[in-house]
């Protein structure tokens, strides 16, 4: 399990790095792309308990 965590945790991070580069190019598009990615990682970590 620590491996999916630390993997979840991990492709989390690199959505937030994503997210944020794109707001700052006010990629609009690229932002709610990465912005609903980064939602669906979170729902699977609350799923399954990580924080």
């Amino acid at each position: 399990m620590n491996e999916f965590r630390d993997n979840l945790l991990a492709r989390i991070e690199q959505a937030e790095e994503a997210v944020r580069r794109a707001e700052e190019q006010q990629d609009v598009y690229a932002a709610e792309t990465h912005g609903a990615d980064l939602a669906n990682l979170r729902r699977l970590a609350a799923e399954h308990g990580v924080k």
